[in-house]
């Protein structure tokens, strides 16, 4: 009787830690169901709408009038977006997902403020579920980065996925759950929520990247990425293995504690970092383990591909730091010299083989390599600098992959087939708008001084600097002269050649016109205004440690 009566403590949650990925996996659920209701469509909608707003009416009298007003508004939209769109089902995805996107952003910055409030300079971090998330400035960055991305992609695919007959109703879900598992991915504290996070992250990917079920190469791609990816999952988990053997622990501090102690097997914990760096490197995409990366861009529908390149790399780049800041830490002698190289080989392999490039999707998965590369040198750099600079640099990084992808996109709505150099020629006088944010965008990505790229590869090279790796600073430098040259040789085919005859305008519709728009405004407004975010990645240096 005693034992019935006695109040049961259960583990406390904190549901403020995972309120942005709350948002968006709920929203990825109701979509799956609206694209399986048929006909009841509304009906689905308001059983969904009705207790997420008794939900945000209940936190707005707690106290918790922002994430209330957002959860209320997001329940109300569902019902509106289904009566707004009865015969466009289409629609009411893409605006759902673009909403909740919207959600999780505005619930990021509420964190900023409310719960990861600034002191003395640094995000203060927090743990929330026992330990498994770490609530600091890498999850918050991530997070700005992934959400961000997503919410572009989805207005500049939306056309093109009509296009291609392959825009079919659990594109946007998918997209929402990849989105979940990458911001969780940049809150992951400990071994199981990191690998589970991928996981999720590139189940969702094998299936998007294999969209166009009757293009040849789209499933080739997805074949090749879901091979490749399974052996670098298998390697990762190896190697996480034999960190938990070495250490007795799956929490990432307690890792880097534990491999500091003289009575640790060292053998074992060298091997599993080895093994962890082999698959960290495929995530990211760095040479020699790229190998998956000019394929699956180039086969990859471009939308899905702009994704990847853009939110994925972020998401794997916070796994990188948070693994390396946190649990390697005592082996520095060792990561810190392979790293290096690794950023070395990946700047200058990537910046010469993009040169003999004609496939211009191909030419910038190349790009991506070489810009891994770049990003790389802030983690190599092991300090606060060097953290808030690669947290910076992917997402300036990001807009402009976003910006440049979604030019090639609506060349291709036209073309209807792989997007060469040779269909670039005379797009400054036929289209002079879209040749001109792709330049923009462009220039991003070469380094070029009044864009938000020139402002990334500054505060990668100054922490590089500080750091004592000034070598592999001169090496980014030859890099960067070296990419220089095909990306103004895009933009001087656009400009300095004339367009050939016949050959068809680009398709420029409102989604993708507002979504290049918006990236090439940020990438201007990055590299001139550069100080408000700045500051924030300055903010975010503090880790849970």
């Amino acid at each position: 009787m005693f034992l019935a009566q006695a109040a049961i403590d259960g583990p406390q949650v904190a549901w403020s830690s995972f309120a942005p990925e709350l948002a968006v996996s709920c929203a990825a659920l109701v979509l799956l169901l609206l694209a399986v209701a048929g006909s009841q469509r509304l009906l689905v909608a308001v059983l969904a709408a009705v207790p997420t707003a008794a939900a945000g009416v209940w936190l707005v009298t707690q106290g918790f009038v922002l994430p209330g007003a957002v959860t209320i508004a997001l329940g109300a939209a569902l019902p509106a977006l289904v009566l707004a769109f009865p015969l466009r089902p289409s629609l009411t995805q893409a605006w759902g997902s673009a909403l909740a996107l919207l959600g999780a952003l505005v619930l990021t910055f509420w964190q900023y403020a409310e719960v990861l409030a600034p002191q003395g300079g640094l995000i203060a971090p927090q743990e929330a579920l026992q330990g498994a998330l770490a609530n600091d400035g890498i999850g918050f960055f991530t997070r700005i980065t992934v959400y961000l991305s997503a919410l572009l992609v989805i207005p500049i695919g939306y056309g093109y996925l009509r296009d291609r007959q392959i825009g079919r109703a659990e594109v946007e879900p998918l997209m929402l759950l990849c989105v979940a598992g990458m911001a969780f991915l940049g809150t992951a504290n400990d071994l199981i929520t990191l690998f589970v996070s991928l996981e999720v992250l590139s189940m969702a990917l094998y299936v998007l990247t294999g969209l166009a079920r009757r293009d040849r190469r789209s499933q080739e791609s997805s074949l090749k990425y879901f091979i490749l990816g399974s052996v670098a999952s298998a390697i990762l988990l190896y190697g996480m293995a034999l960190l938990y053997v070495a250490t007795g622990s799956v929490n990432l501090a307690e890792i880097g504690a534990g491999l500091g102690l003289v009575t640790t097997p060292s053998v074992v914990g060298v091997l599993g970092l080895a093994l962890v760096t082999v698959g960290v490197g495929f995530k990211v995409a760095l040479a020699p383990f790229h190998l998956w990366t000019p394929d699956v861009y180039q086969g990859a529908p471009t939308n899905v591909t702009a994704f990847m390149a853009a939110a994925v790399k972020a998401a794997g780049f916070a796994a990188l730091l948070r693994l390396y800041l946190v649990a390697f830490p005592a082996l520095e002698q060792l990561w810190v010299p392979v790293l290096s190289v690794l950023a070395a080989l990946s700047m200058l392999y990537g910046a010469w083989v993009a040169i003999v490039q004609r496939d211009v999707k191909r030419m910038l998965a190349y790009s991506s390599i070489t810009h891994a590369g770049y990003a790389t040198i802030g983690v190599v750099a092991n300090s606060d600098a060097g953290l808030s600079a690669t947290l910076w640099y992917l997402l300036t990084y990001a807009v402009a992959t976003l910006g440049a992808f979604g030019c090639v996109l609506a060349i291709e709505r036209v073309r209807r087939g792989e997007v060469t150099l040779v269909d670039l020629r005379g797009l400054g006088k036929s289209s002079p708008m879209l040749a001109g944010i792709f330049t923009l965008c462009l220039l991003s990505l070469a380094g070029v001084p009044a864009t938000a790229g020139f402002v990334g590869k500054l505060v990668v090279f100054e922490a590089g600097v500080a750091s004592g790796h000034a070598w592999l600073v001169v090496v980014g430098v030859i890099s960067s002269v070296i990419a220089a040259f095909f990306y103004l040789r895009l933009a001087g085919m656009m400009f300095l050649e004339d367009v050939e005859e016949g050959r068809g305008l680009p398709i420029v519709t409102t989604g993708l016109s507002a979504g290049v728009s918006v990236a090439a405004t940020l990438v201007l407004f990055l590299g001139i205004q550069p100080q408000l975010l700045l500051q924030l990645a300055e903010n975010a240096a503090a880790v849970v440690r």
